[in-house]
């Protein structure tokens, strides 16, 4: 079936294939065309109705039983009156077409839904049949028939034996209008697809704006201000009809069957409700369950029109009866079962859970959420930082844990990007050797045997205080509290106070050591020792107050060049290129041979060691057993490409720098690289780092603090 969707159509064929004539035996050789429209669809889609004019001359009727025409009139058909008679000559005068060869049928009120116009075929007390313009306010007579149409109210009637005239037709005195061919639409309501397959949204037939408020309507005679009426009904493609329409031989019943063969979707009306008829008793006879699969068969088959329908009829049902709000399960649940389902969320996913409504933010706020997140050990921190950080972040007794947390994600999304800022303090005359740090204070030893103090709290690129003491390079420095212990070229250890006031300072050279008999070149402090490392091939243990030398740890074949102790034991690296593991009382537990060149720093804790060397690598050992099980190079790992100067680690990350001008940040368990960073303009020579800063010292004579806290 066919449905024409806004197109002027050249009918003067199909009106002779109709009628059984030619299409030169037509009166005057005058034009027939048909301008079809679709009526705006109701409620129903069952029926479709069709508003129809054409012009049409020297067209005989085919009612008469007899046909037999004398002059075109019929003589068993004679008009029954007068009136009949005035009417027919008023027909004339308005369609050009004889009186006599018109037979008066009754036609239904039809609406057209062209755009802008507003037909209504009605007949006035006489009979008469017109067409009101509702535009020009015009009334122009004609005899209005039925359309023959597949689709139309009459036709369906017809098929049901109401109606037994197949030939009826409508005629208007409208100048010719020619067949613009347009583009094929299939338009399904608010949606229109072209022969692209693209839909694109328009307004619905169903808008309360009427097409007159955008404008005057033009009439459809003028080809180039003609658009395409889209509807709810389906329509073709009217250059498809040109082999259908084209046959003069072909008689009207194979025109219409083959037009109807040609829709998309059509079955006569009578068959559909037939049809639907069966299928709504099916349907009726079906269980719930049944009834749920074959409408979930059916959404299978559903294009976008039927969805978009579906949405509009369904939504104002599908929560009949429920609780408010009843597609969020978050809002109707108790409190303490919405917090633990949120529990099992990821930071970024409870976040974003914030957003979605002030229910599921309250809900999200909740202190314990983020206090399980503070404690998981990927967000901790060292227990001086997490004990500053909860202080800062209490508000009236309470902890604001989500704020806690917030500032540990960003200071981790920050040391995993490499975000930073980097400030610089000058002021040695030559390169860097050793640096520390704390609060408030960054301290550096330097080849021009000085001992600088920075304030970190300042921007101040000069240093406030400058220690002079040691009569040689400075190798080696550890900042404990209030005490300096420094290490130097001229083979003594001195303990520095660097308690101060307001007003005065008392920063001086408690106790000095001496006890090496070459370079100290590195130590390590407590609250009541130090270990020393030396070029004399030794490892020392001091007394912190009195200075004395408590004992010496000898079995290095060459200068030791770093030491690392906890309560236990004592582990130390040297230019023989072994590690050694050593209790307090002197004796060597493990010796740890893998690098290739001198080991220069390292670190351990209860499982392993890390170490760096000369060979430009970084190695994991089993602490246990003294195994490699780890090794960090630049061509597997993208390691270092210079000698390993200094390193240290943390429960999560290794930090490393070397003389190829870098610092990197790798992952302690896996021994990825993480980050790489890049400031300085030569060696690094020295580092330290905790939660929030790192601190370098360099042969370019600079101390640098990379902050990833401001960022």
């Amino acid at each position: 079936m066919l449905r024409f969707v806004g197109d002027v159509v050249d009918m003067r064929e199909v009106s002779a294939l109709i009628c059984g004539t030619s299409v030169d035996s037509m009166s005057g050789g005058a034009s027939s065309q048909y301008f079809i429209q679709s009526v705006t669809e109701q409620e129903s889609s069952d029926d479709a109705y069709f508003s129809c004019t054409s012009v049409e001359e020297g067209i005989p009727t085919d009612g008469c039983p007899n046909a037999e025409m004398t002059n075109g009139v019929c003589k068993c058909c004679p008009p029954d009156d007068a009136e009949y008679s005035q009417d027919a000559s008023q027909v004339s005068g308005v369609n050009g077409a004889s009186p006599d060869r018109i037979k008066r049928r009754s036609c239904t009120r039809q609406n057209s839904s062209i755009p802008g116009e507003k037909y209504l075929c009605q007949k006035d007390s006489k009979g008469h049949v017109s067409r009101y313009d509702v535009r020009n306010f015009q009334f122009s007579s004609s005899d209005c028939y039925r359309s023959e149409s597949p689709f139309s109210q009459e036709a369906m009637e017809d098929d049901e034996g109401k109606l037994s005239n197949k030939n009826n037709k409508c005629s208007s005195s409208d100048p010719d209008v020619s067949y613009q061919p347009t583009c094929v639409v299939n338009s399904w309501g608010h949606f229109s697809q072209c022969v692209k397959n693209r839909y694109k949204y328009r307004r619905s037939d169903y808008s309360s704006e009427s097409d007159e408020e955008h404008g005057i309507p033009q009439w459809p005679n003028k080809p180039d201000i003609v658009q395409p009426q889209k509807s709810h009904l389906p329509s073709c493609d009217l250059n498809s009809l040109t082999s259908v329409l084209k046959p003069k031989e072909a008689s009207k019943n194979d025109v219409i069957k083959n037009i109807a063969s040609r829709t998309k979707d059509g079955i006569k009306p009578t068959v559909f409700k037939e049809k639907l008829a069966t299928i709504l008793r099916w349907f009726n006879e079906f269980n719930d369950i049944q009834k749920n699969t074959l409408i979930n068969r059916l959404l299978k088959d559903c294009d976008l029109p039927q969805n978009h329908l579906l949405s509009v009829r369904v939504s104002s049902q599908l929560h009949k009866g429920c609780p408010p709000n009843c597609q969020d399960i978050i809002t109707w649940l108790p409190a303490t079962i919405a917090t633990r389902i949120m529990s099992y969320l990821d930071p970024v996913s409870l976040c974003r859970a914030a957003q979605v409504c002030w229910v599921w933010r309250y809900i999200t706020e909740d202190p314990s959420l983020w206090r399980k997140f503070c404690c998981q050990q990927k967000w901790r921190l060292s227990k001086a930082a997490e004990h500053k950080q909860v202080i800062s972040h209490m508000t009236g007794g309470s902890i604001m844990w989500k704020k806690v947390f917030a500032e540990r994600f960003r200071l981790r999304n920050n040391w995993l990007s490499g975000r930073c800022t980097v400030r610089t303090f000058e002021g040695h005359s030559q390169g860097i050797s050793c640096v520390q740090f704390d609060d408030t204070r960054i301290v550096s030893g330097s080849s021009d045997k000085t001992i600088k103090v920075w304030n970190i709290r300042t921007n101040a690129q000069w240093s406030v205080q400058t220690l002079v003491g040691h009569s040689g390079t400075v190798r080696c420095l550890h900042l404990e509290g209030k005490r300096l212990v420094s290490g130097s070229t001229d083979k003594s250890i001195k303990v520095w106070d660097l308690s101060t006031q307001e007003s005065w300072s008392s920063i001086a050279c408690k106790v000095t050591m001496i006890g090496h008999t070459d370079t100290v070149r590195c130590l390590q402090v407590d609250d009541d020792k130090v270990v020393s490392g030396s070029y004399d091939k030794t490892l020392k243990v001091w007394d912190i107050k009195s200075g004395e030398c408590r004992i010496t740890l000898r079995g290095h074949q060459a200068a030791v060049l770093c030491v690392h102790f906890n309560d236990t034991k004592l582990v130390s690296g040297s230019c023989d290129k072994t590690i050694k593991v050593w209790n307090y009382e002197g004796a060597c537990l493990r010796t740890l041979m893998g690098h290739q060149d001198a080991v220069t720093c390292l670190q351990f804790d209860s499982t392993r060691i890390v170490s760096g060397s000369l060979d430009c690598t970084l190695k994991f050992w089993d602490i246990h057993n003294g195994s490699c099980v780890n090794t960090i190079d630049w061509k597997d790992a993208e390691g270092h490409t210079g000698v390993v100067r200094c390193l240290q680690a943390d429960s999560w990350r290794l930090v490393s720098a070397a003389d190829d001008k870098t610092i990197k940040v790798w992952n302690l368990e896996t021994g990825e690289r993480l980050v790489t960073l890049r400031n300085h303009t030569d060696g690094v020579t020295c580092m330290q780092f905790n939660d929030f800063i790192i601190v370098s010292g360099s042969y370019d004579k600079t101390v640098k603090l990379w902050d990833f806290s401001c960022c």
